[in-house]
């Protein structure tokens, strides 16, 4: 839940200037937010090993909060509610 969260963040931030096959990966995690890694490879078309899937979300997570701090602006945590982003640190 927390990861489809910073995605759609993410996709706010860099609007159409993200990478298609970034933006794929992105689209897929926020249109299935409880499916695994490998699950979300398996809908990918053509279909992305976990890893793949993995790596492409974390790129588009790292642009968008590379983006965001040269901005100024909330990154991709902004997003998240406080409970939420304590689960993510411990």
């Amino acid at each position: 839940v927390a990861a489809g969260a910073r995605v759609q963040r993410a996709l706010e931030i860099l609007a159409d200037d993200v990478p298609e096959h970034l933006a794929a990966a992105g689209r897929l995690r926020m249109e299935h937010k409880q499916a695994s890694l490998e699950e979300l490879g398996a809908l990918a078309d053509p279909p992305l090993t976990k890893d793949a899937v993995a790596g492409r979300i974390r790129r588009l997570l790292a642009m968008a909060d590379k983006r965001a701090a040269d901005l100024g602006i909330p990154g991709t945590e902004a997003n998240l509610s406080e409970e939420l982003a304590d689960n993510l640190v411990g």
